[in-house]
């Protein structure tokens, strides 16, 4: 591979993880009241936006081994914040919703996340603001196609 493209995607590489570890730290620093680990923060965020979501979907969208999603689905049930249900139709699937009470903290989740983007993104013009996106849609796609295949969708972006 050509020099400069292998520097340019340690450089993306090395930024995509900067950016992963400072949102994370953010999250962790907003939420420190709540007595949630960031894992769970991010599993109740996933709860909050697709509802209903089965343990192995769960699993694929937050990139973790399924018994890890289990072990803090566990953990968040004991605790009242989550609630497992079975399938009507098939008893051995398990779909997994927010408690009721909980709804709240996903939203404030949500919105959380989302100001702190907005507040970051308010110091850039709206051409750094549509390249970055533009770029990050160009390599999401290409890495749907890598791991998923040809003519894979994102969910997300659907």
């Amino acid at each position: 591979m050509e020099s400069a493209l292998v520097q340019q995607a340690e450089q993306l590489k090395d930024l995509i993880r900067t950016l992963n570890r400072k949102f994370r730290q953010y999250m962790l620093s907003q939420t420190v009241g709540c007595g949630l680990t960031v894992p769970q923060i991010h599993l109740m965020q996933e709860l909050y936006q697709n509802p209903g979501i089965t343990l192995g979907e769960l699993s694929l969208r937050l990139g973790l081994a399924k018994s890890t999603v289990s072990g803090i689905v566990d953990r968040l049930e004991k605790q009242g914040k989550v609630v497992r249900k079975r399938n009507d139709n098939d008893r051995r699937v398990v779909h997994i919703d927010l408690s009721t009470g909980e709804k709240q903290l996903g939203e404030n989740i949500s919105l959380m996340r989302t100001n702190y983007l907005a507040g970051l993104m308010n110091s850039m013009n709206q051409e750094e603001i549509q390249g970055l996106i533009i770029g990050l849609i160009k390599i999401n796609q290409l890495m749907i196609q890598e791991t998923d295949g040809p003519g894979a969708a994102d969910p997300d972006l659907d």
